[in-house]
This record gives C-alpha cells, structure tokens and sequence, in this order.
C-alpha cells in the first residue's frame, strides 16, 4: 500500500487561473482545453461520443495552430534570408 501511494503523482496547478479536473482520474489541469486533450489521450476507451467529439474539434484546432504557426515561421525565414542576401549583395556591389 505506501508502495501505490509512492507511486502516484503528485500534480501542482496554480490557483490563478480556471481549473479542471478529468472526471476519470481526477488529475487537475489548468483549463478545460488541457482536461479535454488528456482524456481524449489518455482515457479514449473510457470517454463518452461527446468526449470524443470535443477531443477531435480540440485536435483539429491544434493542428491548425501549429500549421499556422510553422507557415509563418518559414515566411520570416525566408524574409530574414533575403533581407540578409540583399544586405550581402549591397556590401560586395559598393
């Protein structure tokens, strides 16, 4: 028995902001959006059609996010290695 309580986590979220917790395991996350990734991950046997399904539109979300966020991060890639080229190029014509 201290063995399985050894073994638990022991999870800190700050009270600040809006808590959550997973109405599987109790696990407390700072915001539904975390609560929601967990149990879509961690508990998909378990949760309900409409879990699942909030799961998906949260994935989905995600994964917009992050194209958005690789797009413009190759854009200013690009633009800072043009700018530094142009920069370049000045230099050697002057």
């Amino acid at each position: 028995m201290a063995t399985e309580r050894a073994l638990e986590p022991e999870y800190e979220v700050p009270t600040d902001g809006p808590e959550a917790t997973c109405p599987y395991c109790g696990r407390p996350f700072r915001s539904d959006r975390y609560a929601t990734f967990h149990v879509g991950v961690e508990h998909a046997e378990e949760c309900t059609d409409a879990e699942q399904e909030a799961f998906g539109e949260e994935r989905d979300d995600e994964e917009y996010d992050l194209f958005t966020f690789h797009f413009k991060t190759a854009i200013s890639v690009f633009l800072v290695y043009f700018l530094f080229t142009f920069i370049y190029a000045l230099i050697w014509a002057g």
